[in-house]
């Protein structure tokens, strides 16, 4: 392979707003494939929502309509522990043999980009790729993804159901929305079809 990008993340759920950065990778960037990785859980934090079995399976219900080459790799999933961005870029080259790999993140990523594990080998193996996110400056140093700044985020997914703000289902994809309020429900987190009170 020549060109690859990597767009890893929690997926927690994922949202059209993933779907729209995808299409962005294909038409802005000369790659041969993306490779879309869900963590298992995000080094940076403490928990997920959604067990990572369930947001594979949805990652994989939200790309499978493209036409675009996309490998859903479980690589960190099957590490079953916080897994470091630099294992997965290692294990990639390693796998595939890349020539070059685009390393897509976030714009609220780059704050806390230095303190990445091995972050000094880990940009002499990719370039950076920053996807604007509002209220978030972008270094010129880095490349940007040409598109509008994202305005919907998982983080504001969750905290919209717990609210029983269900306006918010219209940032997820038809395809997921009713597994994901199972999931909510089974969580003992209010969903449209319940009248129950969320209990921390």
């Amino acid at each position: 392979m020549q060109k690859i990008a990597v767009f890893g993340g929690s997926f927690d759920p994922p949202h059209l707003g993933h779907l729209k950065i995808i299409q962005t990778i294909f038409n802005s960037l000369e790659v041969e494939r993306l490779f879309i990785v869900p963590t298992f859980l995000n080094p940076f934090k403490s928990h997920s929502l959604f067990s990572p079995q369930k947001r594979l399976e949805w990652i994989k219900i939200l790309t499978q309509d493209l036409a675009s080459p996309i490998t859903l790799l479980d690589f960190e999933i099957q590490q079953n522990k916080p897994t470091p961005t630099y294992e997965t870029i290692n294990f990639i080259q390693q796998t595939y043999k890349p020539k070059k790999i685009y390393l897509i993140i976030g714009a609220d990523n780059l704050e806390n980009l230095p303190k990445w594990h091995h972050y000094e080998k880990l940009k002499n193996q990719v370039e950076f790729v920053i996807i604007p996110r509002l209220h978030y400056k972008i270094d010129s140093d880095f490349k940007t993804l040409p598109m509008q700044p994202i305005s919907i985020s998982s983080t504001q997914i969750r905290d919209s159901l717990q609210k029983r703000d269900f306006k918010i289902l219209e940032s997820i994809p038809k395809a997921i929305t009713q597994d994901i309020l199972k999931e909510f429900n089974c969580k003992k987190i209010d969903n449209p079809l319940s009248n129950s009170s969320y209990k921390s």
